[in-house]
């Protein structure tokens, strides 16, 4: 017969199991505060000297950590102690960003220095294998000349659309692209025999945004990204949120004129079909082909946005009206985004909003009676691929723990992967 008892039943650690996990504590010390030397490591983990030595030792041999010389002499004199830091040279990721026309591709060592970049151009109307095709050819000359240890190293891919995060399915994307159900985790995965991650790219843009950006210290936040398709990055009570059927962002199907709900959309949904860029551009064609104004001078000198928004301040009537148009569209799927989510602010990302910003904040302004902030990124254009790299650097640190278990952990080079990732949010 069990007795009920008030006491916390004690529960013997693995001896195994805490040293890896005192190891693992000295290596994100030395990877978010290093150099330190062995008695700073002793001092701040509480951790007896000797043990920090021998932990210290194997992370060495393991090539996590290196020695970087003494440190400068202080007021006592005797021997210098020697500064240890994380050797962010014993891992890569190498992000990649699928665009309209090109795909970018930067390894980074795992202090986020860039080692490699390329950039090649890519014609979606050819096909998801066209595509991927020519992200391999981008990727394979970064990895042969890689002197690290397959198991140190991950790619991970900003994708447009729907993104099955944990299988690295594209799922689904009506733009440019029109994919359905395209496995490109797996196909790289096979391919190269390391780990693939794969998410949409504004769900990046909004890790980057937390990491480095805007979202930093917000528990939550919004990111809302427009070019050729308009997304939304949600970052909820300090975690990413994809939605029951990963789409959790598709913003592009929200319906800014309900007159419209049951016409066709060609599939894009009825916000990205109103403010998507190219079909702004075509817009502000077919006014220039219809006007007797300033705009189709403006035209064959400026890209379709600044000739716009030129024509505009210069009086021409049709593009005036079609800018307070776009003004109008993007304030209130903003301001509807808001409502939904109560996030502490909203991140905009995109050409569009650049140009319309001032006016969109006041109209958005108008609505509610409670601060959110509402401003642009700051990142630049890069800030999927800055995103893809901190979701790349995640995982890389949790499985270079997992190897402090084992020196057997590191799969073969050409060994397929899993590609589920435990712990994704949904």
């Amino acid at each position: 017969m069990l007795i009920p008892t008030s006491k916390p039943v004690a529960r013997r650690i693995n001896p195994l199991r805490m040293k890896t996990m005192n190891t693992a504590s000295l290596l994100t010390l030395l990877r978010e505060q290093g150099p330190l030397s062995r008695s700073d490591l002793a001092r701040i983990s509480r951790l007896s000297k000797p043990t920090v030595s021998e932990q210290v030792a194997d992370l060495i041999s393991r090539g996590y950590v290196v020695e970087t010389g003494q440190s400068p002499p202080g007021a006592r004199r005797g021997k210098k102690p020697t500064l240890l830091e994380f050797n962010a040279g014993c891992g890569r990721v190498i992000a990649a960003r699928i665009s309209a026309d090109h795909i970018q591709v930067r390894e980074f060592s795992l202090d986020g220095s860039v080692t490699h970049q390329a950039t090649l151009p890519i014609r979606p109307s050819l096909g998801p294998d066209f595509v991927i095709g020519v992200l391999k050819e981008a990727i394979r000359p970064i990895l042969q000349r890689s002197a690290v240890a397959p198991g140190r190293r991950l790619i991970a891919i900003a994708a447009p659309g729907l993104v099955d995060v944990v299988n690295g399915i594209v799922l689904e994307t009506d733009n440019l692209f029109g994919w359905r159900n395209v496995s490109l985790g797996a196909d790289l995965g096979w391919e190269f025999g390391i780990p693939v991650v794969v998410d949409n790219d504004t769900n990046f843009a909004t890790l980057a945004e937390a990491r480095y950006g805007g979202g930093r210290g917000e528990p939550s936040f919004v990111v809302i990204q427009l070019d050729t398709g308009i997304g939304l990055g949600a970052y909820i009570n300090g975690a990413p949120y994809h939605g029951r059927h990963w789409a959790g962002g598709e913003i592009a199907h929200m319906v800014p004129n309900p007159a419209l709900i049951s016409s066709p959309t060609g599939g894009r949904g009825h916000l990205e079909s109103a403010v998507a860029m190219d079909r702004v551009e075509e817009r502000v064609r077919e006014l220039a082909a219809a006007a007797q104004g300033p705009l189709p001078a403006l035209l064959e000198s400026n890209p379709p946005l600044q000739a716009l928004l030129l024509a505009a301040e210069r009086g021409d009537a049709p593009a005036a009206e079609y800018v307070r148009e776009l003004t109008r569209t993007l304030a209130a799927a903003i301001t509807n985004v808001s409502a939904c989510f109560d996030p502490g602010k909203i991140i905009l990302i995109g050409p569009l909003f650049s140009a319309l910003f001032g006016e969109i904040r006041a109209a958005f302004e108008s609505v509610f009676r409670w601060p959110v902030k509402l401003e642009l990124s700051g990142l630049g254009e890069d800030v999927a691929l800055r995103g893809a790299l901190v979701a790349g650097l995640a995982r890389i640190h949790d499985r270079l723990e997992i190897e402090l278990e084992s020196p057997l952990a590191a799969p073969p080079a050409g060994a397929p992967v899993s590609l589920v990732e435990e712990g994704s949010v949904r």
